[in-house]
């Protein structure tokens, strides 16, 4: 799916062939270009779009389907069986579920007008377009949050409903994933899971084991990613499984010369937040991030495949007439001679879960009994 950058969205606002001066009418006492003021509008969106991508594209793909359909798991495992001559084998079919993924429409703007226009400075013109770009990272980012540490279950329409991670029982879309190797499962098995333990070094390793637990045995190998809050990062440095950041090196000589070369491991793309540390656990390495709207003593964690795959846990759903992305609406007055007078801004997608097993979330306090949904700022 395609995301709207600078490029497309200058396209849009101001088409080719098309005189943004003349349609556009207005006389700047800087003698700025009203199409240049419309073009940094679409350039300052489109970067933000693109930066999005870029920041959390490693937690999700985009789709233009309403819904998403998976199979449902059994409680015992089962195998393909040997050939018999004179019989033939029970013939199987698998169980589907599914869950619809949310579409909503937003809108922002800028408080111009064209007399406001004629006397601005540029350079407040171009804060107040950042101001907007800003706004719509901060939505996006709550969202993905929300949806990533949170179990609620939300109606769509009649009968539909956009749902959390995999969770076994008491919900109005129940999930027990597909068995995986020794593994099966049942309608005890939750990707929320808590401790009650007190927050410490000690509490917050147990619970990290256990969240990688959840991703390990539903096959989600190699290394992991785990976000947590800022206001924990002195709780998660303190612990025993704990790794410092610092650049892993190979240092190699090549046979030809005797200058060695030196590589550096990258880290993963595409995450939110700051990485800080590793967690060492006993199933595997965790990359260690932390986010400042996470609120403490809570964590998400997940596996990421890169850029917008197919296999990440989050979708974000788009119109099948759009790209992703705010989209740049200049807006004219009504007078004989219309002036341009102000921007508006429009964007239709919704946040949703799409791989129900390639996401845990995790809290951990003491005397917790239960897991319970964070409040993200």
């Amino acid at each position: 799916m395609s995301v709207l950058g600078p490029r497309a969205l200058i396209d849009i606002a101001v088409p080719t062939g098309i005189d943004g001066a003349e349609v556009f009418r207005i006389e700047r006492q800087d003698g700025a270009n009203v199409s240049e003021i419309i073009a940094e509008a679409a350039a300052t969106i489109g970067m933000r779009n693109e930066e999005i991508l870029q920041r959390y594209g490693g937690l999700l793909r985009f789709t233009q389907e309403p819904f998403a359909r998976y199979r449902q798991g059994a409680s015992a495992r089962t195998e393909t069986p040997r050939s018999s001559e004179f019989a033939d084998p029970d013939p199987v079919r698998t169980q589907e579920i599914g869950h619809m993924l949310p579409l909503y429409d937003y809108k922002d703007a800028v408080a111009w007008s064209a007399e406001y226009l004629r006397r601005a400075p540029r350079e407040q013109l171009f804060d107040d377009l950042n101001l907007i770009g800003e706004r719509w990272v901060n939505r996006v980012d709550r969202e993905l949050l929300t949806r990533a540490l949170t179990n609620t279950e939300n109606p769509i329409g009649s009968a539909g409903y956009d749902v959390p991670w995999a969770i076994g029982t008491g919900t109005n879309v129940n999930y027990i994933p597909p068995q995986y190797r020794s593994y099966t499962f049942d309608s005890t098995h939750t990707h929320f899971v808590w401790r009650d333990a007190t927050f410490n070094a000690a509490g917050l390793a147990l619970l990290l084991n256990d969240m990688v637990v959840q991703l390990r045995h539903h096959g989600y190998e190699g290394r992991l990613v785990a976000l947590l809050s800022d206001a924990d990062l002195t709780v998660a440095r303190a612990m025993s499984e704990f790794v410092a950041q610092t650049p892993f090196t190979v240092v190699m000589t090549p046979t030809s010369g005797t200058t060695p070369v030196q590589v550096t491991g990258g880290e993963v793309q595409g995450i939110p937040g700051e990485l800080f540390g590793y967690f060492n656990s006993v199933r595997g390495v965790v990359e260690l991030r932390y986010h400042e709207r996470i609120p403490t003593k809570y964590a998400f964690m997940t596996k990421s495949y890169g850029l917008n795959d197919q296999r990440n846990g989050l979708a974000v759903r788009i119109a099948s007439d759009l790209a992703f992305g705010l989209t740049v609406n200049p807006q004219v007055d009504r007078s004989l001679v219309p002036r341009f007078e102000s921007i508006k801004f429009e964007a239709t997608h919704g946040v949703g879960v799409s791989n129900r097993t390639n996401g845990v979330a995790g809290f951990v306090d003491s005397g917790a009994s239960a897991y319970v949904n964070p409040t993200i700022a």
